[in-house]
């Protein structure tokens, strides 16, 4: 696969939508009673990159102060949808450690596995997507 071609199609394909008004919006974005999650893989970069990142997302808050901005606690790189999100998932019916165990020695096999782990934390997290719709 191509993948400058395949993100350059989803980008047009994303522009003719919003510029025809075809397209929608999560109807539980701001639900109360949304109980839908997920499982993913995330990367939280050091404090120092963080720190660069609010510096850019200050720049966008004078052009569009009403989007929502991610604070430093919640900036994340999203690797991996290990789970798409549902109503009914619950971390208590997976076994965590297998897929942790799973993870961790798929991730082994790249060779710039240990200067990553050194500069980044990895979590595999059960969310909530209440957290990540966008309040």
């Amino acid at each position: 696969m191509n993948l400058k071609e395949h993100y350059n199609k989803l980008y047009q394909e994303s522009i003719r939508k919003i510029s025809s008004d075809n397209y929608e919006i999560d109807p539980m974005l701001h639900a109360d009673n949304d109980n839908r999650f997920g499982v993913s893989l995330l990367i939280r970069p050091p404090l120092e990159i963080k720190n660069e990142i609010q510096k850019f997302l200050n720049q966008l808050k004078c052009i569009e102060p009403d989007q929502y901005y991610y604070p430093n606690s919640d900036i994340h790189i999203t690797v991996l949808s290990i789970i798409s999100c549902y109503e009914g998932l619950k971390l208590s019916n997976l076994n965590v450690p297998d897929y942790v165990g799973l993870i961790e020695e798929s991730l082994k096999r790249s060779k710039h596995y240990h200067k990553l782990y050194r500069r980044y934390r990895f979590a595999i997290l059960c969310y909530d997507t209440r957290i990540y719709g966008g309040q």
